[in-house]
């Protein structure tokens, strides 16, 4: 019985989603030219999908890097350490805790007793992609004068930052200035002034691996021995998923 469920296919142009059943679904993110049986299916948009109906997306059109589809009912996967995403590296969590296969039957959950869909996100709520990103943070726990100088500081709110190449739900790269720090090493942790012993990290944290900076994605490691000096704000991580390779990037409290 296919009832409720959606197969998800790949093709030429792009992933495909063909529905079993009658659903509602809206479409976030960057913009990856959605469309419903061939007709433009636009973002932040409430959509009746039919049961035989196929969702298709191509590559993004304009900044950001991924694209967002939610199903009214939610997606009915177990729920593992409180969630229902799945942690690819890990193995667990979501689908079958790896990535999405050809073949693959998603079902959601009844939307029984939710209230009726808003048809259009207001324009006030909706997102501002771009190349030149501008993200919110939080000082710490490793700042100046212990490990930074002043300088140093100043510099990581001044400058741009290039997104590098190399980026993915692990860590975003930043390229940019150096430090001057403000030690010589670091001690009994290691050679390099950005070394010290193995503390948690928290996610969005500016972690710096010897001069070069990375914004710690949810797939990153939780803990480890380099000095973070800034950690994203909460309400500012989603732009972290947006980040593509080029993109320009700079920091403010």
């Amino acid at each position: 019985n296919d009832e409720g469920a959606a197969a998800l296919e790949c093709t030429m142009t792009g992933p495909t989603l063909r529905f079993h059943a009658d659903a509602v679904v809206a479409l976030g993110g960057a913009d990856m030219q959605a469309r419903i049986d061939g007709q433009a299916a636009p973002r932040w948009t409430a959509h009746a999908v039919r049961a035989g109906s196929e969702l298709r997306l191509g590559a993004a059109a304009g900044p950001g890097s991924r694209a967002y589809i939610s199903v009214r009912g939610g997606i009915d996967v177990p729920a593992y350490l409180g969630s229902r995403a799945t942690f690819i590296l890990g193995k667990f969590g979501g689908h079958a805790g790896r990535v999405l296969r050809t073949g693959d039957l998603l079902r959601w959950g009844a939307d029984d007793g939710l209230p009726a869909p808003t048809p259009v996100l207001p324009i006030s709520l909706t997102p501002r992609y771009t190349h030149d990103w501008e993200i919110g943070v939080l000082f710490g726990p490793h700042v100046a004068p212990d490990f930074f100088t002043g300088g140093d500081i100043a510099t990581l709110f001044g400058a741009s930052w290039k997104v590098h190449y190399n980026s993915d739900r692990t860590g975003v790269r930043l390229i940019g200035p150096r430090p001057e720090w403000a030690r010589k090493d670091g001690g009994e942790a290691g050679l390099h002034p950005s070394n010290l012993h193995d503390n948690a990290y928290a996610i969005g944290a500016m972690d710096f691996t010897g001069d070069m900076p990375i914004l710690l994605g949810p797939d990153g490691p939780s803990l480890g021995g380099f000095v973070c000096p800034a950690v994203i704000a909460q309400a500012e991580i989603w732009k972290m998923g947006q980040l593509r390779a080029g993109d320009m990037v700079r920091f403010r409290m």
